[in-house]
């Protein structure tokens, strides 16, 4: 064959030039995927602000048609709000009919009542008329709605560049109402990264071209040197070093195999080595690192262990199968023990951990630490480098616990739970990152293990109770109330959900707890049917994603409003955006499952999550909660009385009620209720009160309200 007879230089200058070509046409195909990514994101970008304006246009002409307003003042204010609507410090929106007619423009409202498809204006403006055909054109053709392009100069400016624009039809009006962006700034990014690969790709040649000259030489020299130790291990010299292993070629993968051969062989009885990466197991790692303790204690040296967890292992696993996994375990080994010194041990201790023994640091503490520090940071810099799996590229990362030792007053079991703690003190601030043993921790350990125990035990003896807070409407009606958890611990007192309900939804016990919940909560509702003024009062409750997320779910709930023969359309559930994230179609489903026998579901704390249209139009919703981090600074943040508005604007174009949480004042109170929303839960009112509290409340509430009531009636009637 050809290839045999070239050298070794040969081979690898050949393989170079190969693989600089194919670089080269997967850089080209690459930067023409940037260009078309960086486009249809613009699209997508113009495309979603537009929903901001057309959903206050239609706002205002649903305010039209409820007669809340006549059609010609619904205009005018839709026009006004579009015109002052901007983003992005100079972008903008704007109308035009499909004659061609200027409505409203965000940037040249002197363009508005001018025909920019009919002579003069056209003649005047062609620029700016051939703009308006293209919209116009959009929104006269199915489906009313699309993006188009032209080019126009900035404001102020006099160079035309490139423009993206998405326009919707507003048929009620015949508005064609639309946004834009200017893509200048997608030439720019693409040229710079073109410039960038370009670079790159010229200097990659000139040093490979140089390594391969060294690499060529060296590359007979190791062969040689690995052939006589393979020569020695054949002959049962087991106890030689094998030479090159640290190579990251051919060359290493078959020092590493030697070694893996010679360790075998040598130690094949005992189990010593991990079969998998080749590294020491568990077994050989406690006898190493009780082999450090002995020599700090000599030495008065301080000495080190790292434990390195990879994050997301079990994603790859799941996703590309064990053998990828299989991979990065081993590209993970080869790269840790480049990353330490000879003396050092890198071991697998099972799974995706590993640990690094560093012995010998240094006799001061804080250079110790430093220097640790340096070894964990350097491991994390090596595992973010992409991982070749194959013929797919895979991303990770790790984290890393730190601890130091100096002597052997603590054991080596003692160190690795250190470690241990440690790393997920790491995952806990973010993963990716190092983190040093505290004592503290055995305490924050300790305090979560104790938690665990007394909720167990508080599930089992009912140390729970329901607290409610009232919910109230503008006109003084008191209309239900939102059952909240507390728990009575015996040593702590009352405590609210946020200092538990975590635990019980790592652990599980939000499942049972939950349960409890609902069933205490019906049968109180029952109760309450008894009462005159308490009967017509519908009950929130709010439901975790994971107690949601329970296949039989609304099996499981059915049997409870069965059992307690409560009515359904008294029920309202609480649900959260973060159900909406995994699978929509299941939460959905559900959805409609319940709201067919009557129960009623509210989307809590709306706008500090996922806030997706896409799911929200879907959803058999009846009402959107206002967050109380809105509503708190709404009389101070215009930000937050701008999202107000828009919460209650977008539940009156979908025909939703809206509730604000948290009202505390009542400024905040009488904002509210001016912006539309017209039902209020919080300290205004009540805080969370026991059952009996509430009770009393409800029956105090419908005093005042007949006396309230009756006075309104005394002044109608001194009033005829």
């Amino acid at each position: 064959m050809f290839g045999a007879r070239l050298s070794v230089s040969a081979r690898f200058m050949l393989v170079l030039l190969i693989g600089f070509a194919l670089q080269a046409g997967i850089s080209v195909v690459t930067l023409l995927k940037l260009r078309q990514s960086l486009m249809e994101a613009r699209t997508a970008e113009v495309k979603h602000l537009l929903e901001t304006a057309y959903s206050t246009v239609s706002f205002y002409h649903d305010q039209s048609i409820k007669g809340r307003m006549t059609d010609a003042q619904a205009q005018q204010a839709a026009k006004d709000a579009v015109r002052a609507m901007h983003y992005d410090n100079n972008n903008y929106f704007f109308i035009w009919t499909l004659d061609g007619v200027g409505v409203a423009h965000g940037s040249h409202p002197e363009w508005e009542g001018l025909n920019l498809l009919q002579p003069p204006d056209a003649q005047r403006l062609p620029v700016v008329s051939y703009m308006v055909a293209r919209l116009v054109e959009v929104c006269k053709v199915s489906p009313r709605e699309g993006v188009t392009t032209y080019r126009i100069s900035k404001y102020g400016g006099t160079v035309p560049l490139d423009k993206i624009a998405y326009t919707k039809l507003f048929a009620p009006w015949g508005w064609s109402i639309g946004t834009g962006a200017y893509v200048d700034d997608i030439d720019a990014t693409f040229n710079k990264q073109a410039w960038s690969i370009l670079r790159i790709f010229i200097l990659m040649i000139a040093v490979a071209s140089f390594l391969t000259f060294l690499l060529g030489r060296n590359l007979a020299q190791a062969l040689m040197r690995l052939s006589t130790r393979v020569a020695g291990v054949a002959k049962g010299e087991l106890d030689g070093e094998v030479p090159e292993i640290d190579r990251d070629d051919e060359v290493g993968v078959m020092a590493r195999s030697l070694l893996v051969l010679r360790d075998t062989s040598k130690e094949a009885v005992e189990l010593r080595l991990d079969p998998l990466t080749g590294l020491p197991s568990r077994k050989v790692l406690m006898d190493r690192i009780r082999t450090a303790l002995a020599s700090s204690a000599r030495s008065g040296l301080y000495g080190g262990l790292i434990l390195v967890d990879l994050d997301k292992f079990k994603m790859l696993n799941d996703s590309q199968g064990h053998d990828a996994g299989d991979l990065l375990l081993c590209e993970v080994a080869r790269r840790l023990l480049a990353s330490v010194r000879d003396g050092d041990t890198v071991a697998r201790l099972g799974g995706d951990e590993f640990v690094v023994v560093v012995s010998e640091i240094s006799v001061k503490e804080k250079a110790a630490a430093k220097a640790l520090e340096s070894v964990g940071e350097k491991i994390l810099a090596v595992l973010n480098l992409p991982f070749q799996l194959g013929a797919t590229a895979h991303s990770t990362s790790g984290s890393v616990g730190l601890t130091l030792f100096k002597g052997d007053e603590v054991s080596a079991g003692e160190l690795l739970k250190q470690t241990d703690m440690a790393m997920y003190k790491a995952k806990d601030t973010g993963r990716n990152a190092c983190r040093f043993f505290d004592p503290l921790m055995e305490a924050t350990v300790h305090e979560r293990m104790v938690l665990e125990a007394d909720l167990r035990q508080a599930i089992v003896e009912r140390q729970f109770e329901l607290y409610y807070q009232p919910q109230v409407s503008s006109d003084e009606r008191l209309i239900g109330g939102e059952a909240l958890l507390r728990w009575n611990h015996p040593r702590r007192g009352v405590l609210a959900p946020a200092q538990f309900i975590s635990m019980a939804e790592e652990t599980g016990m939000i499942l049972p707890l939950g349960r409890w919940v609902f069933e205490t909560a019906c049968r109180q509702m029952i109760r309450w049917g008894k009462m005159p003024e308490m009967a017509d009062l519908r009950l929130s409750i709010n439901v975790s994603s994971r107690q949601f997320q329970q296949a039989d779910f609304v099996e499981k709930l059915q049997v409870i409003l069965d059992n307690s023969g409560v009515d359904p359309r008294r029920l309202k559930l609480e649900l959260t955006e973060s159900l909406c994230i995994d699978d929509v179609d299941a939460v959905i489903a559900k959805m409609i499952a319940l709201r067919e026998q009557g129960v009623g579901f509210s989307l809590d704390d709306f706008g500090t999550g996922y806030s997706s249209l896409a799911y929200l139009k879907r959803m058999p919703l009846e009402e959107l909660k206002i967050d109380r981090s809105f509503v708190r600074d709404v009389l101070t943040d215009p930000n937050d009385a701008a999202i107000a508005r828009t919460i209650v604007a977008l539940a009156s174009t979908l025909g939703l009620s809206v509730i604000a949480e948290g009202v505390e004042t009542t400024a905040q109170r009488s904002f509210l209720e001016r912006v539309g929303c017209h039902v209020y839960q919080g300290f205004l009112y009540s805080r969370p009160v026991p059952v009996a509290e509430f009770e009393q409340y409800a029956v105090d509430w419908a005093a005042q309200s007949r006396l309230r009531r009756a006075a309104i009636i005394v002044e109608t009637e001194e009033t005829e």
